[in-house]
């Protein structure tokens, strides 16, 4: 324990002087980042209040029904922190070079990774934290629960279930690297993957939001709609965290702290157990595996065979008259590719990315037929999809657009001494990784609203092109006003305290969105559920402010990347 507080000490002592400096752009920063903290905070506690209202009042779904659905969304939460965190912690855990150092000293293996374990909870991103917090306590302002239910609630059983998450995910991790060399890294992780995959698909095949609503709304006015109706939870769900979590939540609106002493025991159990768990498996593994990690690594270098495909930087000699691209653009592509790959922590981001994808286009070809009978409801799951479709092309572009400019790192002057202009290097990049997430971001519109009118479609496609572009610019502009040429993990750079900056202006920018659209849809549905005439074109109404506002942002985040690119170089 010396150690461990030894090194924190000196940690602490490092981080305050990098980020102490005092000059006015410093200062221009931190007040301007403290700003959007605070003004995003505030939008969530008022958010979180006016759609528990607009549920509760409007919808009048009833108390069980919007905590069970509480309850989905901490399943996803859960399973996001957790790969997320299998993902940090192998960064932390055995890419990072203060763990090399700390080996070559007298520290023992299980502080050090005692040490980069608790390291996890730092890198990961603040921004989301920040964001649940916030609705949390929106949460409790609308059913005014006391400071003392607020604090246990967050305190008890939120943080439990987060601590929860995050070191299962590095139990994961240790027995993905342990089991790598007798079985194969890549059985191991495809084996993983479909266990997760295979959680996922279990979990809504037993607890389905479509039955479950139907169930209880076949019951009503039957039945108390503030009654906990456990009959309909299947036994198998009242054993994960996040239904102790959605239940302790409903036992606390309803002022019975009674009830809330079980579940908050198993939670906090849960979460020691799964602690010391990983505790001791690295005390016992983690050195071991470090030098596994290694050996593997050198392994994957030594296995690179050249080769002429379409990937090879050999093909440029080889078969120079044939390439489509020209020279310059073709190695710079493919540096970027084999840059990609050779990291195992950006493929494992970009399966669970992608999963996350196929989770979206399989979850939305009946959206049209959601909520029929009830405009409202119809209108809200709408606009959700709509936007849970613009957060993942935020998610990609913080993830491969943000970081673009710093990955270039210390060794830029071989690209300057290079026959390439820089401009043109920060265009090909641009336009390539823009590109193939604008390409995601119209399929997974399309799959959203192919089964509406046309004017709908073509509203939407609209709207989705103007969206994404202005996002990607926002992520670029942000990745050039934050750069970092000393950070070479692109995974840490988004997740670092500009990337949360560039993120919350995605988040305002996407509201912004949603308010604009969310009269002119609810108008249609309306129009629909009455049978009444509709000119469809008022859908397109919302289209000009969208593309003004848009197409100004654009061109501030765009130069804005642009000239910090050239004043950091030039």
């Amino acid at each position: 324990m010396k150690q461990i507080l030894h090194i924190f000490k000196y940690k602490l002592l490092i981080f305050i002087r990098l980020n102490t400096k005092i000059d006015f752009q410093s200062l221009l920063k931190n007040i301007g980042s403290s700003i959007i903290y605070i003004s995003f905070a505030v939008g969530a506690f008022w958010f979180a209040q006016k759609f528990i209202n607009f549920l509760l009042v409007e919808i009048k779904i009833g108390r069980f029904l919007l905590h069970e659905f509480i309850s989905i969304v901490l399943f996803i939460f859960f399973l996001s922190v957790n790969v997320g965190n299998i993902i940090v912690s192998y960064s932390t855990l055995y890419k990072s070079a203060e763990a090399g150092f700390l080996f070559t000293k007298p520290v023992k293996p299980s502080n050090v990774f005692a040490i980069k374990f608790l390291d996890n909870f730092f890198y990961s991103s603040s921004t989301l934290l920040l964001m649940l917090i916030s609705l949390l306590a929106g949460y409790a302002s609308y059913f005014k629960l006391s400071a003392s239910s607020f604090l246990y609630l967050l305190l008890f059983n939120f943080f439990p279930f987060i601590f929860s998450a995050g070191s299962l995910g590095v139990i994961v991790l240790l027995v993905i690297i342990k089991l790598a060399e007798k079985f194969g890294v890549k059985r191991i992780i495809y084996g993983v993957a479909a266990i997760y995959l295979a959680t996922v698909f279990f979990f809504f095949k037993i607890n389905s939001p479509k039955n479950l609503v139907q169930s209880v709304m076949n019951l009503y006015p039957l039945i108390d709609k503030d009654k906990y109706l456990a009959e309909f939870i299947s036994p198998l769900i009242k054993l994960l965290p996040n239904n102790w979590l959605s239940e302790t939540a409903f036992w606390i609106s309803q002022n019975n702290m009674a009830n809330t002493v079980l579940p908050t025991i198993m939670q906090i159990t849960l979460s020691l157990a799964l602690f010391l768990l990983a505790f001791q498996l690295g005390k016992q593994w983690y050195f071991d595996t470090w030098l596994k990690n290694i050996k593997f690594s050198a392994a994957n270098s030594d296995n690179r065979k050249t080769s002429t495909n379409l990937f090879s930087f050999q093909s440029i000699l080889l078969n120079e008259k044939k390439q489509i691209l020209q020279p310059q653009t073709d190695s710079l592509i493919k540096k970027d590719f084999h840059l990609f790959i050779r990291e195992p922590a950006q493929i494992i981001h970009f399966l669970v990315l992608f999963f996350l994808i196929l989770i979206f286009v399989s979850s939305v070809s009946g959206i049209k037929y959601v909520g029929l009978g009830n405009f409202y409801l119809q209108t809200g799951i709408y606009l959700a999809v709509f936007l849970f479709n613009l957060l993942l092309v935020s998610t990609l572009s913080l993830r491969f657009i943000f970081p673009l400019i710093s990955l270039e790192g210390l060794t830029f002057w071989k690209i300057r001494s290079a026959p390439v202009e820089n401009k043109n290097l920060v265009k090909l990049k641009l336009i390539t990784f823009g590109g193939v997430i604008f390409l995601i971001g119209i399929i997974l519109n399309y799959f959203a609203n192919h089964r509406f009118v046309f004017i709908v479609e073509i509203m939407s496609l609209v709207v989705i092109s103007f969206a994404v572009v202005t996002i990607i610019a926002i992520n670029f502009g942000m990745g050039g006003l934050f750069v970092n040429f000393k950070e070479k993990n692109a995974i840490r750079l988004s997740s670092s305290q500009g990337a949360s900056i560039a993120f919350l202006f995605n988040i305002i920018y996407m509201l912004f969105i949603v308010v604009l659209l969310f009269d002119p849809m609810s108008n249609y549905f309306l129009a629909i559920m009455i049978r009444k005439n509709f000119h469809l074109f008022r859908l397109l109404y919302p289209v000009i402010p969208i593309a003004i506002v848009s197409t100004l942002l654009i061109i501030i985040f765009i130069r804005a990347g642009m000239n910090s690119f050239k004043k950091d170089f030039l």
